[in-house]
């Protein structure tokens, strides 16, 4: 009984905040809320080998050898790169930083402009960059009292907020007054990586590292049964935490990261009970790769009880030949693309979510729903709490005809849509779309390849009037024409 008076009120606490009846907070879900995210105040294991900021963790590392436990005191722990040893833990104290950045204290003038005289060493370019923000690529940083600096492309450029390397000399110059501030500049590129397996990272928070997009600051992609726990990852230039097969990211803070805030690839990969949240902070195309999670090439992946929120780009994402993927008890909400994807992959569940607000970058037709099913088979849509922003869409599938590598085609085919409850502030959207041109073998592939909605409640305001799309195939209908066709012949549209 105790189980299924959870279920009970976790339902109620839900719908309740469906009519505005109880405040749930825009970060919280029932089922997670007990979970501490981030950096907390525990011990480090007994035994376990001490080593004080200003010391290196790597020839600590080292000397411990295999299985060892390594506990970082205390403090920041500056520009430190580790490769860990097979099977090897390593815990932070309470405030534990490693800080892939280093202080300037020397500044000089050159007319209107503030330099710091570094000899700066470029790094690689990578990613695609939103128009507006040319320079997303460049995984340089600089930092004036923690807050993030732009790099421009010109000295002419240069104003406050805003920084220029000189490509030649490696001088930065920038417009804000350094004087008396903390200033700090990328040396390091990653905290943690190497194919060392079974590691554990704990308590630790790690920042301001130059990774490249598509690269963690906590770098195991090639790695396997990397676990990490308790960790906070901020303001590194790609990836906060790339993950490889049987990896793990647990009750870990992801938030404001360059590019995004978990990529991974692989086998049995597990993102549980984290905040990831106010990603992509350089300006990343999220069409090409920037959010909160994006996982590829994975099968058996896991993403249970996550908050991911406020991220520039999709909330939880996998994309490329993923299967056996389950999206559970996860709160997404605010986000600029979609706020659950499933693209060109295969068999998923998508169920017990609350997603909220999404799409809120307006991309145009269907994109950017709460829940979104694209070139896609197999996956079950299920008892999913959404509310839709007006002129958003709820839960749509989606085909475009896309090719694999192998020249044969996606399939968006053999998906249910059902006992889902979605709030409408606008007009109604939903269904599953095709843009596939006539003659095209995915042509009629919504309509005919065995994709069912039923048993979902659509909830519309009295007062909009805004016109519903409840979309199939080619054809834009009403609820009316739904019912025709097949469709939710045991869903209900009520208003409210």
């Amino acid at each position: 009984m105790g189980n299924r008076n959870a279920d009970i009120f976790e339902t109620l606490v839900q719908l309740a905040a469906i009519f505005g009846l109880l405040a749930v907070p825009a970060t919280a879900h029932p089922a997670a809320a007990a979970t501490e995210r981030g950096a907390v105040d525990v011990p480090c294991p007994p035994g376990s080998m001490e080593v004080a900021p200003g010391t290196s963790i790597q020839s600590a590392s080292d000397v411990a050898g295999d299985n060892a436990s390594i506990c970082l005191k205390n403090g920041t722990h500056r520009m430190q790169v580790v490769r860990p040893r097979q099977g090897q833990s390593f815990h932070g104290e309470e405030g534990t930083i490693l800080n892939g950045s280093r202080m300037l204290t020397t500044f000089g003038r050159d007319g209107k402009y503030w330099v710091a005289n570094v000899q700066m060493r470029r790094h690689r370019r990578h990613g695609e960059c939103a128009p507006a923000y040319p320079t997303c690529d460049m995984p340089e940083g600089f930092f004036i009292d923690d807050k993030p600096l732009t790099q421009v492309l010109s000295r002419n450029s240069v104003e406050a907020g805003f920084f220029y390397i000189d490509p030649t000399s490696g001088k930065i110059y920038f417009a804000d007054d350094p004087t008396r501030r903390k200033v700090e500049v990328t040396a390091a590129v990653f905290a943690f990586g190497g194919n060392a397996s079974n590691v554990l990272i704990r308590n630790i928070i790690v920042e301001k590292y130059a990774n490249p997009a598509q690269s963690g600051a906590i770098h195991a992609m090639n790695a396997a049964g990397w676990t990490i726990e308790n960790v906070e990852a901020r303001w590194n230039s790609g990836a906060g935490i790339a993950l490889g097969s049987g990896g793990r990211v647990h009750a870990s803070d992801v938030h404001h990261n360059g590019q995004i805030g978990i990529v991974g690839e692989g086998r049995n990969i597990e993102i549980d009970g984290n905040r990831i949240w106010g990603n992509n902070t350089r300006g990343f195309d999220f069409t090409w790769e920037a959010g909160g999670v994006k996982i590829g090439r994975s099968d058996g992946v896991t993403m249970r009880n996550n908050q991911a929120f406020d991220n520039v780009g999709p909330g939880l994402w996998c994309d490329i030949e993923c299967r056996n993927v389950l999206y559970e008890r996860n709160v997404v909400e605010r986000n600029h693309d979609a706020g659950i994807f499933h693209e060109i992959s295969y068999s998923a569940i998508i169920r017990d979510n609350v997603a909220r607000h999404n799409g809120v970058g307006d991309r145009k037709w269907f994109w950017g729903a709460d829940i979104q099913v694209a070139a896609s088979q197999d996956v079950q849509v299920y008892r999913n709490s959404v509310t839709v922003r007006p002129e958003g869409c709820g839960i749509v599938l989606i085909d475009q005809s896309r090719a694999m590598e192998s020249g044969q085609k996606y399939k968006t085919q053999s998906n249910t849509v059902r006992e889902n409850d979605m709030t409408f502030e606008g007009g109604a959207c939903a269904g599953g779309v095709s843009d596939a041109k006539p003659g095209d073998e995915n042509y009629a592939i919504i309509a005919d390849g065995n994709n069912r909605f039923d048993a979902n409640i659509y909830r519309v305001p009295k007062a909009s009037t805004a016109k519903h799309r409840f979309v199939f195939g080619h054809a834009v209908l009403d609820w009316d024409g739904w019912h025709k066709i097949g469709l939710e012949l045991n869903g209900r549209l009520v208003t409210y």
